[in-house]
C-alpha cells in the first residue's frame, strides 16, 4: 500500500509476506501505519487510515509502478510504538509514521527493508503527485503540507 503523511508523498509499505522469525508470513496483512496517514485508494483519491472500512477498495502498487484495487477484509487499530521516518524526494520532504517492527518492511533497490533496519541514506520507493488534494480529491490551487 502507499502510505504518508503528506498525500503528495507516499511510501510504499511491503504486505506481510517476507517470513520472519518472529511471525509466519501473512499474504493478506499490511501493518500501514498511524490513523492520520493518508492511503490510495483505487480510485486514486486518499483516506485517512481511521477513515477505511472493511470492503473498501484501496490501491496496491507494485515497486516497478502498477496498480491494482485490492479490497480490504478487516481493520485493526491497536497502541504500538512508531517510528517516524524522514524522506526527501525531488528536493521536497516526506514523513511516515511506520509501527517498529521488523515486520513492517518498506521497498528499497534491493527489495524489502524492515523500517527497524532503516539508516540515514537509505532509498525507499515513494510515489510522489503535486497539486492540493481536499476531502481526498485533487483540486486546483497550491498549498505546503508539513
Amino acid at each position: 500500500m502507499l502510505i504518508g503523511s503528506s498525500a503528495n508523498a507516499l511510501v510504499l509499505i511491503h504486505g506481510e509476506t517476507v517470513p520472519s522469525e518472529f511471525v509466519p508470513s501473512r499474504p493478506f496483512r499490511i501493518n500501514a501505519g498511524a490513523v492520520h496517514a493518508y492511503c490510495l485508494m483505487a480510485d486514486g483519491s486518499t483516506r485517512y487510515l481511521s477513515e477505511l472500512e472493511a470492503g473498501d477498495a484501496v490501491a496496491i502498487t507494485d515497486s516497478s509502478g502498477a496498480i491494482r484495487p485490492a479490497s480490504i477484509g478487516r481493520l485493526k487499530i491497536e497502541r504500538r510504538p512508531f517510528l517516524l521516518v524522514r524522506f526527501e524526494i525531488d528536493e521536497r520532504l516526506g514523513q511516515v509514521l511506520a509501527q517498529q517492527a521488523e515486520t513492517v518492511r518498506f521497498i528499497d533497490e534491493n527489495g524489502t527493508l524492515s523500517v527497524t533496519s532503516l539508516q540515514a541514506g537509505d532509498r525507499i520507493m515513494v510515489r510522489t503527485t503535486t497539486g492540493m488534494r481536499h476531502v481526498g480529491r485533487k483540486v486546483a490551487g497550491e498549498m505546503n503540507e508539513r
